[in-house]
């Protein structure tokens, strides 16, 4: 018992301040959002002439990335990707950090592949709960919208092409529930692009040039692209966006109700329904981020985790992972040296464009009585009757038949094809010091700004509702649309051990060959990513039982081998290949143990992985 009230109070007062010093010290361990400036204007001297070079580099190998505290990668923008490392290096987490790479990439793209109005998907790994969350921020379909198979085509300006954005709420949402750091601080290496410019690579000038007559189709976008003397924008120019420099202040203080309930909001729905479009006010004011459960399954000894439905690449990643398990191709080796590795991997992927989406009439030829929705196509137990129909004498005229059904819609086709051969799109992997992992991939989902040339305050709006009428129609008006977005996640005892994320249009053939060759093969993102890739099935609607190749990556006896077990392979050049079968893959590879990371970025696109 203590002697007297006062020597009770001295103890009390004591332990107060005792507790209350530890806790200043821990909180005051990382700098205040006073001392946070992630201006590049503050970053140490030489980095952003260094990245701003990178920024439009391509087609160059890049250095695998290493470090043990924290790491940022992008498909593209190597600018961007710094910007994400210094929101590490100022006590950021790992969401801040991908947020503020992918703002900073929506603003160095100029809305040619990505924009605030785009849409976006997360995959985050929460180190406190152990728990794996899925974000879902995709477009909406317009409420007013009851005949959208009348929705013009690309070529065609209107507003009815324009869907409901989900990046800037997601951004939003993502932050306000696992950010660390003040959010206006996530906006300030993308409020310094927009304000003091980037110089005119020989590619964006030209991508201006090609679509000039859309870009001065209206006057608020024109006014944009053209310089004091009315012409366009060309190489070495100066291009600064002043207006979009703005809006993302402007979201950065309000938040980003300012681009669904406020000025901007207003503004976006009054010039599509100039345009004929059907938006309205209440359609912004509607839009909620989803947090569906995510996809996964086991495989081998690891967790597989990616975006949940209405998302459709992640479950069909869930059911090519099952079917890896009951195929065992590490037995035969590598698929780059093994025929038959190379034959049941084609199989496996090509399923994603050979079950879904077909006449009922084959799925109950083939597969009579069994349930091949997407939620069934997750589980094992499918994977195991999909596996026995693949082995069986049937499988070569499922193909077939597959085929002569694809034909019947060649000319439906078309508008998607040309779509999906300039689409553009950016993934984000971004790990912190705690332990947590997030990965983002966002789109514009258009190709080139669209056809519509419709800028809102300095923020591209896509024509994305050009070729996804069929989509709109199945889901209804008002609803969120399915989409191809693939962040994903991989676990073993409870631990991330690799996070990646693609874009292009084969982003889920190179998904798969690239997780395969981390898991499975033992390399790093690095090597993994520049390891040779089977491409995509050919999207031409004539030769879409062919599987393509590039000239000279897989050996000719193997080429061979393959074909005489009965699938066609159709060789590409570089000079031929074309955007539609490229696939461009990121990876962060995280050793639980050790702590030591690991980030690899594909060398055709300006993306960049950073580590310390």
């Amino acid at each position: 018992m203590f002697k007297s009230k006062r020597s009770f109070l001295f103890i009390a007062l004591f332990l107060s301040l005792s507790m209350g010093v530890t806790f200043l010290s821990t909180k005051c361990s990382r700098k205040s959002s006073s001392q946070i400036n992630l201006s590049p204007a503050n970053w140490p001297k030489g980095e952003l002439e260094k990245f701003t070079k990178l920024n439009e580099t391509s087609g160059q190998p890049k250095p695998l990335a290493e470090g043990r505290k924290g790491m940022a990668a992008g498909v593209q923008n190597a600018l961007a990707v710094r910007a994400g490392l210094e929101t590490l290096k100022q006590g950021g987490n790992a969401i801040d950090a991908a947020l503020a790479t992918a703002l900073g990439q929506t603003v160095l793209s100029m809305g040619i592949g990505m924009t605030q109005a785009g849409i976006m998907e997360m995959v985050y790994y929460e180190a406190a709960s152990g728990k794996v969350h899925v974000l879902n921020a995709d477009w909406n379909s317009v409420q007013e919208e009851k005949d959208p198979l009348t929705i013009p085509l690309m070529g065609t300006p209107s507003g009815r092409t324009a869907l409901v954005p989900g990046f800037m709420a997601g951004v939003q949402a993502a932050h306000d529930r696992f950010g660390k750091i003040p959010f206006a601080k996530l906006f300030e290496p993308a409020i310094f692009f927009a304000e003091k410019g980037i110089a005119l690579s020989a590619g964006r000038a030209k991508t201006i040039e090609f679509r000039k007559d859309v870009l001065s189709r209206l006057p608020e976008t024109r006014q944009i692209f053209t310089k004091e003397n009315g012409e366009l924008y060309k190489e070495g120019d100066l291009f600064k966006q002043p207006q979009l420099a703005e809006t993302l202040r402007k979201v950065s203080i309000h938040g980003a109700d300012y681009m669904y309930r406020g000025e901007w909001a207003r503004k976006f729905a009054e010039i599509v329904q100039r345009e004929g479009g059907k938006m309205t006010l209440k359609d912004l004011e509607d839009y909620k981020v989803l947090w569906p459960e995510p996809a996964q399954t086991t495989y081998r000894d690891y967790q597989v985790f990616a975006p949940g439905l209405p998302n459709f690449i992640g479950p069909l990643i869930i059911e090519a992972f099952n079917l890896l398990e009951l195929a065992d191709l590490c037995d035969s080796g590598h698929y780059t040296t093994s025929a038959e590795s190379l034959y049941w991997f084609i199989q496996i992927t090509r399923l994603a464009s050979t079950v879904p989406y077909r006449p009922n009439e084959l799925i109950e030829k083939y597969f009579p009585g069994v349930d091949l929705s997407l939620e069934s196509r997750m589980r094992k137990e499918t994977a195991k009757l999909i596996w026995a129909k693949m082995q069986s004498p049937e499988w070569a005229q499922l193909k077939k038949d597959v085929y002569e059904a694809t034909q019947k819609y060649a000319d439906r086709m078309k508008s998607v094809l040309e779509s999906l051969k300039k689409k553009n799109t950016d993934a984000v992997v971004a790990v912190d010091e705690e332990g947590n992992v997030a990965a983002i991939v966002h789109t514009c989902n258009c190709a080139y700004w669209g056809t519509t040339g419709i800028f809102v305050d300095g923020v591209a709006i896509p024509d994305s509702a050009a070729f996804r009428q069929d989509a709109i129609q199945s889901a209804g008006p008002g609803v969120r649309l399915p989409h191809e977005l693939c962040p994903i996640m991989v676990l073993k005892n409870g631990k991330p051990i690799l996070a990646c994320g693609s874009a292009g249009s084969g982003l889920y053939e190179i998904t798969m060959q690239n997780m395969v060759n981390v898991l499975d093969f033992g390399m790093d993102p690095k090597t993994a990513v520049d390891t040779v890739n089977f491409l995509v099935p050919e999207r031409i609607a004539s030769e879409s039982n062919m599987q393509t190749i590039r000239e000279g990556e897989f050996s000719k006896e193997i080429i061979d081998a393959v074909r005489a077990m009965g699938q066609q392979i159709k060789i590409v050049t570089k000079e031929t290949q074309h955007a539609l079968l490229d696939g461009y893959w990121i990876g962060v590879k995280i050793d639980p143990q050790t702590r030591k990371l690991q980030g690899g970025v594909t060398k055709l696109l300006s993306g960049y992985a950073l580590g310390y």
